[in-house]
């Protein structure tokens, strides 16, 4: 399950014999490539519309690993483009208070997460593995990325993987998480992005981008970050889809519905 359009593509491009279904009027793909019937969706951005899309997709049946994908901020100095499995992921507040003493602590199905991590591919650096958390809002300088490392210990941060893993948990479906970093952690990005996750806001952003020079550098560096990242997790994908269909997948743990 991904957030946005460039997330969806970045996946779909590492499965074979897609087509286009009908789920929930969402945009969506279904692939049943290596023998796995693999169904990728775009929830659009935020925990409130991760939350419902995963609550309509178990609710419409049964499926055996939920995987939440895209990119991720950086919280830990790691390198553009790389792709962290999530052990865990908890949830943040706001970025004055990050964390409470009662965060809702998801866990990642350890059997996935080590078959996640077995993937070795064309990456200069071996995979990552931490802990996640999702906000509900874009944290858009170094400060607040700081400050929420140091409150959670979290490896990367986003916005609706605690959401997808909290309903995935309430069901009794195994998840995971797998995420490239697109930003790093001691940069801030060019804008304000919470401005776009309005349709009020987005006339403002826009005023902004046309008015301010100077934020096109970092636009320009942010889109060059984002194909990295774009085509590491695609990497990632491939070598993951095609590995696990050539395993032993037992009834218990491992799936062949994703």
């Amino acid at each position: 399950m991904t957030a946005t359009r460039i997330e969806f593509h970045t996946v779909a491009r590492a499965l074979q014999f897609t087509h286009p279904v009908s789920q929930f009027g969402y945009r969506a793909l279904a692939s049943t490539a290596h023998g796995l019937h693999v169904l990728l969706i775009q929830s659009g951005i935020g925990p409130d519309k991760a939350r419902k899309t995963t609550q309509q997709l178990l609710a419409d049946g049964p499926w055996n690993l939920i995987i939440s994908t895209g990119f991720a901020g950086d919280l830990k100095a790691d390198s553009i483009g790389s792709v962290l499995i999530g052990h865990e992921v908890v949830f943040g507040q706001t970025a004055i208070s990050p964390l409470s003493s009662t965060s809702q602590i998801i866990a990642c199905h350890p059997d996935w997460i080590n078959v996640a991590l077995a993937m070795s591919g064309t990456r200069r650096e071996p995979l990552k593995t931490g802990r996640f958390v999702s906000v509900d809002h874009v944290l858009t300088n170094s400060e607040d990325k700081h400050l929420l490392h140091a409150e959670s210990g979290a490896v990367g941060v986003d916005m609706e993987s605690a959401a997808i893993g909290e309903i995935a948990q309430e069901n009794g479906f195994p998840f995971l998480i797998v995420r490239a970093i697109s930003d790093g952690a001691n940069e801030n990005l060019p804008v304000d992005f919470n401005l776009f996750l309005t349709p009020s806001g987005w006339v403002s952003g826009v005023l902004h981008i046309m008015t301010t020079p100077k934020s096109w550098k970092g636009f320009f560096d942010l889109y060059r970050h984002s194909k990295q990242a774009s085509r590491q997790l695609t990497n990632f994908f491939e070598e993951f889809f095609s590995s696990v269909s050539k395993m032993r997948i037992s009834s218990t743990s491992l799936s062949r519905k994703f």
